[in-house]
């Protein structure tokens, strides 16, 4: 079987959705960057893109792509309507109509979880759950060795509203990592949060960040769009054997040793900062344990094989 994927950036979501889980896959992968009409040549038996393909007439290529026989997936980690507060918001107005055009003419589409399925729904029923992964054998995602006791978190530059929900709320500077120098919304939650920030990693390597704390926390706001987002936060510090506070809402509904479920963050915090080195050890490790066993990637990769075969 003859397959291309799409890589249309760098970003944490191409690592999960993308690269990595068809790096581990055994069949004939061609990994376009970006898309252009060579594409037709390859005769892809399937092409599988995140969200949309970067393409003006998008429409009419995945038309074009499917009367030559190839089987066009679409991958959506979160809604393709965001929030009016979030950063990106213009820009995904901008790509709102390509992103309901991938999700209508696509054959079938693949989403991290239910919810977000029941909403595809509307735009297209051919859709499945493959939920976020992680590799438990990549060195970036082995468990920590050495604890204490500082509270953190890792992520992209979209969250100043989530973060800001935790503002406050410490008796010691949290650690914020991730951070991109000269980026005019760090720069924003810098002037406006109290953290030590630490320098970003690309997604080859950006596990480790979650070495520079002990206890991961996972602020989310809560409105339509963040209910859409993947429980990734929590696969994250479980992986690094790190237990996680997160907020109460969906995605975090995962229910297991090591994740506490948060909906007052000054008590959340204070809660995080009792625990001793031995409590934060042994939580983190039991949610090491639940995550290898419900998300590991060659796992999760069999439901993409059953999709594909």
């Amino acid at each position: 079987m003859k397959i291309g994927i799409v890589q249309a950036g760098s970003a944490g979501v191409d690592y999960h959705r993308i690269l990595k889980p068809f790096s581990l896959l055994d069949y004939d992968i061609t990994r376009c960057e970006g898309i252009n009409s060579e594409v037709f040549d390859h005769n892809f038996d399937v092409l599988v893109f995140s969200r949309l393909l970067p393409i003006v007439k998008q429409q009419d290529f995945i038309k074009e792509l499917k009367k030559r026989g190839t089987y066009v997936i679409c991958d959506i980690d979160d809604h393709w309507i965001l929030n009016t507060a979030h950063v990106a918001k213009k820009a995904a107005e901008y790509h709102k109509r390509q992103s309901i055009e991938a999700l209508m003419y696509s054959d079938e589409i693949w989403v991290t979880h239910e919810h977000l399925g029941k909403e595809v729904d509307r735009l297209n029923q051919n859709w499945h759950v493959i939920p976020n992964a992680i590799d438990p054998d990549e060195p970036q995602w082995q468990p920590k060795t050495d604890y204490q006791n500082r509270i953190g978190w890792a992520g992209g530059v979209t969250h100043f509203q989530d973060l800001m929900l935790t503002d406050g709320c410490y008796s010691q500077s949290p650690v914020i990592a991730g951070y991109c120098q000269g980026d005019p919304e760090w720069k924003r939650l810098a002037d406006n949060f109290t953290a030590v920030y630490v320098e970003a990693l690309d997604v080859w390597n950006y596990g480790h960040l979650y070495e520079q704390f002990d206890i991961a926390i996972a602020p989310l706001v809560d409105n339509k769009f963040n209910t859409y987002k993947s429980n990734l936060k929590i696969i994250e510090a479980g992986m690094k054997g790190l237990p996680i506070f997160v907020q109460n809402i969906h995605p975090y509904i995962d229910a297991t040793k090591g994740i506490f479920k948060v909906n007052d963050w000054r008590e959340g915090i204070n809660t995080a900062e009792q625990m001793s080195v031995g409590e934060i050890q042994e939580n983190g490790l039991l949610l090491r344990k639940y995550v290898v066993d419900n998300y590991n990637i060659h796992d999760i990769n069999e439901k993409r094989k059953e999709r594909l075969e």
